[in-house]
């Protein structure tokens, strides 16, 4: 080390380490920290009386709403819930008297409710408590901040008019009564001792879904401000449409009318005669039933099937085939009624005549003609008629040996 150097270290690593306590601060330094001290508590003092103030402010003014509050588009500043509910209510009473003409396409029903009847309601009560919470829990210097400095706080609160639809349901309910109309079916009518066909009517059914719809859409517009009562499409309300509703049944292709007592079959075709059949009907033992029938079997060349084996068809075969000893001629139209056909017959000395076990015979041609020009399901409507029956012809010496070519008198099957 340089002597000179050591020169200037001696003296520091020679000094004393102990070096006492230390001396007391000057008085200018005591008086400063005073001062500060003083200062510190007096801003807290005044601090704490800023927040009192303002606690104090606060809760004076708890339950008013802020600057920039709006609710129903109403700037509710200072007023409380209750006033604010109030205020709402009495529009909304306003609004409950404004009517809405209801009318009915075609038809003369209306009606005219008024958006009180349409059970007018809105969720004030709600919308206001959501305002009050969304304020607590800004907190209070935000609270207090906004009210002294008058700085909104562009808040808004839409309420909603609603209406019920229960109750538009119930006015649809009662218009279609007026207004529903069941449709008629064609139907046949033979009170003439003919046939007539009386025209089918349409029916009508208020759309009341649509109706509904319509009357609960314009009635909260109108509620709500969206549509001014003076607007053209309030004036003119709502219109309700109609439906049509067609009948099942239009029309009648094909009619058949068979009258016992003059044993003549009538075909009509579309409401108008087509043909007249001579045929033979059921003896007064066997009668040929009455009633209204349909055709639910067309039968070509069909198989005899013997109906009263026990009775009298005992001495009868089981069934004959297809040919020309069978007794139901080349062609059958099964009714629905048991055992009860239109057929033909090679027996042509009983048509005109009340001969059979209650089938309706025809001649052979004739009952291939008929064959051909009616459908199953053709209705088939059979009736005394005027006059009086004619009985058979007299019946044929008996043979003890059943001849299948010889005309025979059977029927069924």
């Amino acid at each position: 080390m340089h002597p000179a150097v050591a020169d200037v270290l001696e003296p520091v690593a020679s000094a004393p380490k102990d070096l006492g306590p230390p001396a007391p601060p000057p008085e200018p330094r005591r008086r400063a920290l005073r001062w500060v001290l003083i200062g510190g508590l007096t801003l807290l003092v005044l601090l704490g009386g800023v927040v009192g103030a303002a606690y104090a402010y606060d809760q004076n003014t708890d339950g008013r709403f802020l600057p920039g509050v709006r609710v129903a588009d109403v700037d509710v500043e200072g007023q409380r819930p209750a006033e604010v509910i109030a205020n709402v209510d009495a529009r909304f009473r306003a609004e409950g008297s404004k009517q809405i003409p209801v009318t009915v396409a075609g038809a003369k029903a209306k009606a005219s409710p008024s958006l009180e009847e349409l059970g007018l309601r809105a969720d004030t009560a709600a919308v206001v408590a959501r305002a009050e919470a969304d304020e607590r829990s800004m907190g209070m210097v935000k609270r207090v901040r906004h009210r002294l400095l008058a700085k909104p706080v562009d808040r808004s609160y839409p309420v909603r008019f609603r209406l019920d639809p229960s109750r538009a349901t119930a006015i649809m309910s009662k218009l279609a009564k007026d207004v529903d109309r069941k449709p008629e079916d064609a139907r046949i009518d033979t009170s003439s001792g003919l046939v007539n066909i009386v025209p089918s009517v349409p029916g009508q059914a208020l759309d009341q879904k649509v109706g509904e719809s319509k009357l609960i859409e314009l009635g909260e517009r109108l509620a709500n401000g969206e549509v001014p009562a003076t607007d053209a499409s309030a004036a003119a309300g709502v219109e309700v449409p109609v439906q049509t509703i067609q009948p099942k049944v239009s029309t009648f292709a094909d009619v058949i009318l068979i009258r016992t007592n003059e044993n003549k079959l009538y075909h009509y075709e579309n409401g108008a005669l087509a043909k007249t059949y001579t045929v033979a009907t059921g003896t007064a033992q066997y009668p040929t039933p009455k009633g209204r029938f349909q055709i639910v079997l067309k039968r070509f060349r069909p198989t005899w099937v013997n109906p009263d084996p026990g009775g009298w068809g005992a001495s009868l075969p089981a069934s004959i085939p297809p040919g020309p000893g069978n007794p139901l001629g080349t062609r059958a139209l099964n009714l629905n009624s048991p055992g009860i056909r239109i057929h033909g017959t090679s027996n042509v000395a009983s048509l005109g005549t009340a001969a059979s076990h209650g089938c309706i015979r025809m001649s052979i041609p004739e009952s291939e003609a008929l064959f051909d020009r009616v459908e199953q399901g053709t209705p088939v409507i059979i009736i005394p008629g005027p006059g009086v029956p004619k009985p058979p012809p007299a019946p044929a010496a008996p043979s003890s040996t059943f001849n299948p070519i010889a005309p025979i008198d059977l029927e069924a099957g």
